[in-house]
């Protein structure tokens, strides 16, 4: 189960008033953490934790205080120091060398459900988003934002914690899945389709040929597009928001009518399989001439990482893709 925000808020909604929920999250971090501030992470009193705050090694200490929260109702905040001895983050041995400012507060009608539920709808229409709270969770905002075509994908991503009146105030900005496009329905195809589900990506995989893109093949596929004609094609990703692509069809005219529509749309991330020499003769037959349609177009598709097996070209691919997402260099450095 992915851990993405997006995720969490969907098993969360349609529970919300079916328990006593808590919202834990990071406000403030110093040195090395493994979460960074706006990482969240719900509790509930029938034993719900969805999403991490640390590796795992503070949740176990995070639910006692969650659980403290649900019994009287007030809001805490807790900080994790690993080089202070008497620390709780140092006598769980975490071992970061961080130290880990967090809130923990109750999540109800009352408070409007720190407008989680507004945050849920925008990212599950595949908007941006802003989502401002107090560190003592009292009240909270969210504001749908700039599309990626507009902000592209290097726009910023980290919390910002601010002084307002007398409140700390955070405002975490928040981008919906990757949709990742899949050309081509082959056994390889399952890899790609399996590790793009994992990192909580939206995933429509699309092959005209009759013998391919089984639908018992791909369980983790979130559109299965039917249309067998690249105008069917266009027509889904102007309705879904497609960002990034790779194509994977193992054949010229495919790969190549696939392009013509990349070509045609705004896509951050386009991959094709293949050697270099490839490349140029499936953008003669898609009869277009450049690549700035996109932000990134690699071809031969991923970072090279010297694997050779389906498992390993996929996993190649979606690291470098996400990493452009992540304003990370899309190229391994030699």
């Amino acid at each position: 189960m992915s851990n993405h925000l997006n995720h969490l808020l969907n098993q969360w909604l349609p529970l919300k008033d079916k328990h006593q929920w808590v919202l834990g999250f990071i406000f403030k971090t110093e040195g090395s953490c493994y979460r960074k501030a706006g990482a969240m992470m719900l509790f509930s009193d029938a034993g719900h934790q969805l999403g991490i705050l640390s590796g795992g090694c503070l949740e176990s200490d995070i639910v006692k205080k969650a659980h403290r929260v649900m019994a009287d109702g007030v809001s805490r905040t807790a900080v994790y120091d690993d080089e202070d001895e008497e620390d709780i983050a140092f006598k769980l041995g975490v071992g970061c060398g961080g130290v880990v400012h967090l809130s923990l507060v109750p999540l109800n009608a009352s408070n409007g459900y720190l407008a989680l539920d507004q945050v849920n709808h925008l990212l599950s229409s595949g908007k941006r988003c802003e989502w401002r709270t107090d560190v003592a969770g009292t009240v909270a905002t969210c504001e749908s934002v700039a599309s990626d075509a507009e902000l592209g994908v290097k726009s910023a991503t980290k919390a910002i914690l601010s002084k307002q009146n007398e409140s700390q105030m955070l405002s975490v900005p928040l981008r919906p899945p990757i949709h990742l496009l899949v050309v081509g329905g082959g056994f390889d195809a399952t890899f790609m389709t399996y590790l793009a589900n994992q990192q909580g990506w939206l995933v429509s995989l699309w092959d005209p040929r009759p013998a391919q893109a089984r639908v018992e093949h791909f369980p983790e596929v979130n559109y299965l597009i039917e249309d067998t004609d690249p105008s069917g094609l266009a027509l889904h990703m102007a309705e879904h928001n497609i960002q990034a692509a790779v194509l994977m069809s193992h054949h010229r005219e495919i790969d190549a009518k696939a392009l013509n529509v990349l070509s045609q749309q705004q896509v951050h991330y386009v991959a094709m399989l293949g050697p270099l020499h490839r490349k140029q003769e499936i953008m003669d037959l898609a009869g277009i001439t450049h690549t700035n349609f996109c932000d990134y177009f690699a071809s031969p598709a991923g970072f090279d990482i010297g694997g050779e097996l389906p498992e390993h070209i996929a996993l190649s691919v979606i690291s470098q893709c996400h990493a452009l997402f992540h304003s990370k260099p899309a190229h391994l450095q030699k």
